[in-house]
């Protein structure tokens, strides 16, 4: 009889276990949709990580994204000490790309309207293909009036 009992409630142990697991997965399942410019960078971009609706990070790239919609009116348009970042509006307004490790990085998905490079050394450059057109130099920003199709960090 008590080995019954024993097992009895092992069996409901596990059930509950496994219910318990269950609700999580149900609960992430449903969470808000991704807004659609990180949704785009991210098909574009592999081996992004969707951290909530409104940002996402490549670890591997050093890059993460933040919806214009998330940024606080404090931090639209600046740049973190030690990264270089790409906008989706003029004067580093908009929707936020930003890296901080050194590269050429693709963006094709993404609209640049503004760059910054808040390093102390080095520029970022705008590019369309190997073009140029914008740089931003170590600790200041430029517009961008062109189709950009990569951005290029130099040390």
């Amino acid at each position: 009889m008590i080995k019954k009992g024993v097992v009895r409630m092992l069996v409901i142990g596990a059930v509950a276990g496994a219910m318990s697991l269950a609700a999580p997965a149900a609960y992430a399942q449903s969470s808000p949709s991704v807004d659609p410019e990180i949704a785009a960078v991210l098909q574009a971009v592999p081996g992004g990580t969707v951290v909530d609706a409104d940002h996402a990070v490549w670890p591997a790239l050093g890059m993460e994204m933040t919806a214009a919609d998330a940024v606080s009116p404090l931090s639209v348009g600046s740049c973190a000490t030690g990264s270089v970042c790409a906008f989706s509006g003029l004067n580093g307004s908009g929707s936020k790309l930003s890296w901080t490790t050194c590269g050429t990085f693709t963006i094709s998905a993404f609209t640049v309207r503004s760059i910054a490079d808040a390093r102390s050394t080095g520029y970022l450059q705008a590019r369309n293909g190997s073009t140029v057109v914008a740089t931003a130099y170590a600790g200041a920003s430029a517009n961008v009036y062109a189709t950009v199709t990569n951005v290029r960090c130099v040390s």
